[in-house]
């Protein structure tokens, strides 16, 4: 069966420039075939029983009247063929011409239409086409190189190439590298920007879906910083995720809102969220909430590490290494000791002395002082007692300790 009931023809004809070809099945005379990626025209009928060499016309120097959707075309469009589109009065799903780029360009839409004006309408059979066999759509080999790629359609889509038995296709984008001591090229995703009362369009980065085996997983998204090749000055590049700004007195800020990924609904566990500072060297990077926030709202209270030490020692030399947080500490003798992590303003750090009748020694770090002991020197803490320590800059530790049953 014809690609439908009216197919293609060759209004214009070249000087009868045609190509032989073999075909996978029948061909009708006006049916349009992709070659490659070039739309060509079926010259004469093919009964592939028969023979399935036929020939086909390459559209040089001629004219084409081909079936269209119901669409409009004006002229000097490109004219696409679309082999799963319905032609306007045709048989649906038989293959169409459109300015939609969706699929192998034909060509030009021509000057003057078959219905006498400079653009079809939707409800005109043909489109009256210049064919182009230069130009390509559904696939360019090699590099490309362009001042700018725009859309023609609502969506420009950037696919990676499917992966054939291994990984599909990854599509990186980089900035230009910088010449001489020039910076290197910014990488922008802006959303478009919205009319009237429209919104601004939305940017989306979501990892892709897992395949459906058992152990498979979503694929991650990661932000990472330029990292700094200099090593006596450079700084590593930094990070920023912004809200927009409200434009007017009045206006609220856009949200920022970091979510973990859901769980099964059923007995799944949401995924984690973690905002640490890397690194493994002895000073780490801090962590700012809060500094220009009129408030700071946590939906649970955080949790702190906890940590179990033993006191030891006599003295603020051999005394057992607390750490930030909860420290739970045993083997308290009345003469056994713990001593301070270092001063960092701010840092809490909580010490309970399991003992039920023995005493607790509590050291600074060296050079510091607790409450107003003395540099170095000790508090005595009573047994069953629970002591909530807070550092004052890089000096001091300050704290209260009262006598508890937690025993």
């Amino acid at each position: 069966m014809a690609q439908t009931q009216t197919p293609a023809y060759r209004e214009v004809r070249a000087d009868e420039v045609t190509l032989d070809a073999l075909f996978a099945a029948d061909a009708y005379s006006g049916d349009i075939v992709i070659v490659g990626t070039i739309p060509m025209m079926v010259v004469r009928d093919v009964d592939y029983s028969v023979n399935p060499r036929g020939t086909l016309s390459p559209g040089k120097g001629e004219v084409w009247l081909v079936p269209q959707t119901a669409a409009i075309i004006n002229a000097g469009d490109t004219v696409y063929w679309n082999a799963d589109a319905s032609p306007y009065n045709g048989t649906a799903n038989t293959g169409a011409a459109s300015s939609t780029p969706t699929a192998y360009p034909i060509g030009t839409a021509a000057p003057l239409q078959p219905n006498g004006t400079n653009a079809t309408t939707a409800t005109d059979e043909f489109v009256r086409v210049l064919p182009d066999v230069a130009k390509r759509a559904a696939t360019i080999g090699g590099a490309v190189t362009a001042s700018d790629i725009t859309g023609e359609d609502s969506s420009l889509g950037i696919v990676g190439l499917a992966g054939n038995a291994g990984a599909g296709g990854a599509i990186p984008i980089t900035g230009g590298a910088g010449d001489g001591n020039a910076a290197g090229g910014a990488v922008g995703m802006t959303g478009g920007a919205g009319a009237g009362t429209g919104d601004g369009g939305a940017v989306s980065a979501v990892g892709g879906a897992s395949g459906d085996g058992a152990s498979s997983n979503g694929g991650a998204i990661t932000i990472t910083g330029g990292a700094a090749t200099n090593a006596a000055s450079g700084d590593g590049g930094a990070v920023s995720i912004t809200g927009g700004a409200g434009p007017t007195v009045g206006n609220t800020g856009g949200a920022v809102t970091i979510l973990s990924g859901a769980g099964d609904g059923t007995n799944g566990t949401a995924g984690a969220v973690t905002i640490d500072s890397s690194g493994t060297g002895a000073t780490k990077g801090a962590i700012t909430i809060g500094t220009n926030a009129a408030s700071l709202t946590l939906g649970k209270m955080p949790r702190v590490p906890v940590a179990a030490v033993a006191a030891t020692g006599s003295a603020q030399g051999d005394a057992g290494a607390l750490s930030e947080g909860v420290n739970i500490v045993s083997d308290s003798d009345n003469t056994k000791g713990v001593i301070l992590p270092s001063c960092v303003d701010g840092a809490q750090c909580v010490v309970v002395n399991l003992n039920t009748d023995k005493t607790l020694e509590i050291y600074p770090p060296t050079g510091k002082q607790v409450n107003n002991a003395g540099a170095n020197n000790a508090i005595t803490v009573a047994a069953n007692t629970i002591g909530h320590f807070y550092s004052e800059g890089a000096n001091a530790w300050y704290g209260l300790h009262a006598a508890t049953d937690v025993a």
